[in-house]
């Protein structure tokens, strides 16, 4: 009997375009990665292979072996079958000794990486949509050392220098694991398709599947207009409960996402001084990555 559990892995890194990578991959009729769980429920984020370290400040997650297992019940003929958690790189140590614990050393490994400035500004914009964050960027930047130690409530994503310190990261997969694949977020914005056909090579899958590149998944760049809107749409409030009762299930994402466009707006750019602090404070870890990838990111903190 075939073995019904991940033979690769996306691990990250956060916002650096991994669900549109997900999304890509699981239209081709050779891959298997779960899109819900037994209740029903939609998930990407797994994290079970780190759930001793985000269980108790994550909401969404798979937290028993039993349930991660069920996930792959449906597999059926495909020759990959994966699954993408983000945080698997940040949590490199914790993640590479359950990988290798519940899933073997075979297993094949996708990272993609952003500019590390770059990434830390998208993940801020990403956690500021909902309520965790009340801080601008430069305050968040001021107070990251210890933030998640002093509280449980906050989502590792709150670390936006930590997370974009690749180097180590990196390199305890490629020393743990012997079939690992880089790609760059600006080569997968830019073409798309061609990036796409290299991780099919590496998994080695039929380059000729019909994939829809054009829908876009998980796109930042958006602000609440006011503080009211976000609490109306991030919270349980009577306005919702009443909505829900009279707009048929079908039509909910529509009008919410019809209604969150009119109540945002476009992300400021990030402030110049704010960056060039950042590209210094990455500077050396980029360095150290480029020799050990064999190309040149400097460009990334310049």
């Amino acid at each position: 009997m075939k073995n019904k559990l991940p033979n690769f892995l996306i691990v990250g890194a956060a916002k650096s375009g991994t669900s549109s990578l997900h999304n890509y991959l699981n239209q081709h009729p050779e891959v298997f990665m779960p899109s819900y769980n037994k209740e029903g429920m939609k998930v990407k984020e797994l994290r079970f292979l780190i759930k001793d370290l985000v269980q108790h400040r994550l909401h969404n997650g798979v937290w028993s072996w039993e349930e991660y297992k069920s996930l792959f019940n449906e597999v059926k003929n495909e020759i990959s079958i994966g699954e993408s958690t983000v945080l698997y790189l940040y949590y490199y140590e914790h993640a590479i000794d359950s990988i290798k614990k519940y899933l073997g050393e075979n297993v094949k490994i996708i990272i993609m990486l952003r500019n590390p400035t770059d990434r830390a500004y998208s993940a801020f914009q990403h956690v500021s949509r909902g309520l965790k964050e009340q801080n601008s960027f430069e305050e968040a930047l001021e107070i990251e050392k210890g933030r998640i130690d002093k509280d449980s409530s906050l989502t590792p994503m709150v670390m936006y220098k930590e997370m974009g310190l690749y180097y180590d990261m990196v390199r305890a997969y490629k020393e743990n694991f012997k079939n690992v694949h880089i790609i760059f977020y600006e080569d997968f914005r830019d073409d798309t398709e061609g990036e796409i056909k290299k991780i099919f090579k590496f998994l080695g899958l039929s380059l000729s599947a019909n994939i829809d590149f054009i829908s876009r998944h998980n796109v930042g760049g958006k602000r609440w207009k006011n503080e009211k809107m976000k609490h109306v749409f991030m919270k349980k409030n009577p306005l919702k409960s009443a909505l829900k009762k009279v707009i048929p299930k079908s039509l909910r994402k529509g009008v919410r996402d019809t209604l969150i466009s009119a109540s945002t707006d476009k992300v400021a750019p990030m402030k110049e001084n704010t960056r060039i602090k950042l590209n210094a404070f990455f500077k050396d870890d980029v360095k150290k990555l480029s020799g050990l990838l064999n190309r040149d990111l400097t460009h990334w903190t310049k």
